[in-house]
């Protein structure tokens, strides 16, 4: 089990709130997030600010930007 510092797990914390890690990585954050006050806070902040961003951005795009995104996304694949 690696040791991480502060500076480590400040800059993981949103790929561990979307459990977008290792294993091993998710499981160092979760030990230093429980012994590190200031890192906790920034993990709640960031878990508060995602669920401000979801809160906001439920609304779907016009289907007329949505099929343009889509087809330069082909357009992209298919090169």
């Amino acid at each position: 089990m690696a040791h991480l510092d502060c500076e480590e797990t400040k800059a993981l914390v949103h790929e561990y709130l979307h459990n977008e890690l290792l294993a091993d990585q998710q499981k160092d954050i979760t030990t230093h997030l429980a012994l590190c006050d200031s890192c906790e806070q920034e993990y709640d902040l960031e878990v508060y600010l995602n669920q401000v961003i979801q809160r906001s951005c439920d609304e779907a795009p016009p289907k007329q930007l949505a099929d343009k995104v889509l087809q330069r996304i082909r357009d992209i694949q298919s090169h």
